[in-house]
């Protein structure tokens, strides 16, 4: 497992005022994740955004039911 994802991009979608940041996983470069920041996230504000939406989606996860079909 790896101890490190890099953030490889911060796009902002003008038409939808929405803003995403994109991680790979160090050991696995074809693991990706994206998720929704703040829309207009600057650069020098982008780790803070990040690991708040890693934070908002782990509790996601956590409080979702999971169940077979």
């Amino acid at each position: 497992m790896a101890k490190t994802m890099t953030i490889t991009h911060l796009s902002h979608d003008i038409a939808q005022k929405k803003s995403f940041v994109s991680f790979a996983w160090a050991d696995d470069p074809s693991k990706r994740l994206g998720l929704e920041v703040p829309y207009g996230t600057a650069l020098e504000d982008i780790e803070a955004a990040a690991e708040t939406a890693i934070a908002d989606l782990v509790g996601e996860l956590q409080a979702a039911e999971r169940r077979l079909p």
